[in-house]
């Protein structure tokens, strides 16, 4: 299959798959930074999904017209997104999305079940081992996320590298099973494994028909 199937519904943690109502809920003030760690307590109650599958086309790395890819600093085991849109609705749509699945996440959630990197994060973010900080400055969205540990940067990492490759480019029906397997594996993880292993198995749901298992790497 190949990684960029035209106009299929599209973006970021907007993969989560959280059966998209998509232009609900009340999006946050743009300007002011949100900690992945402590979300909003008027955190969005709907997903924007639909609306980026709609508009996805329009948000790029800031200052190209590069569809938006992740920068990745591995001294400090940092992450960030600089991604501009044409409108403030744009800008904070995105953000409450973002912080939407966050909040489902935090909630005790697992939407994109099927998925072990989806997962994978799911257990990495409620244990805090990363945090995620996201800042509207009009009609530019930075994201950046920040590890605690080695095992925490390889999942923001590949989860980064796996959003910039398919879902900012319209393909949402892929699996990063795989990936995860292979970071799970890392000797970085030994001290996550038993507890990663263990919320995988008691969490993942079948893969629904026409997902696409990306292959390891």
């Amino acid at each position: 299959m190949s990684p960029r199937l035209p106009l299929v519904t599209a973006l970021i943690s907007a993969t989560l798959l959280v059966t998209g109502c998509g232009g609900g809920g009340s999006s946050p003030t743009s300007g002011s930074p949100t900690s992945g760690a402590a979300p909003a307590a008027k955190a969005p109650t709907e997903s924007y999904i639909s609306y980026l599958a709609t508009n996805y086309p329009s948000y790029t790395t800031a200052g190209t017209s590069n569809s938006p890819a992740a920068t990745f600093d591995d001294a400090n085991m940092s992450v960030r997104w600089a991604i501009a849109t044409q409108t403030t609705e744009q800008a904070n749509n995105l953000k409450s999305h973002l912080l939407f699945m966050e909040n489902a996440i935090l909630s005790g959630q697992n939407p994109r079940a099927w998925d072990k990197l989806f997962l994978m994060d799911a257990y990495m973010d409620q244990a805090h081992t990363y945090t995620t900080t996201i800042t509207v400055n009009g009609t530019e969205v930075i994201i950046d996320k920040v590890a605690q540990n080695a095992c925490a940067y390889a999942l923001i990492k590949t989860h980064a590298q796996g959003v910039g490759g398919w879902f900012f480019h319209g393909d949402i029906k892929v699996s990063f099973s795989n990936l995860a397997d292979q970071i799970i594996a890392l000797p970085a993880c030994d001290a996550e494994r038993t507890g990663l292993n263990a919320y995988i198995a008691a969490h993942q749901t079948a893969l629904p028909k026409g997902i696409t298992l990306i292959p390891s790497q």
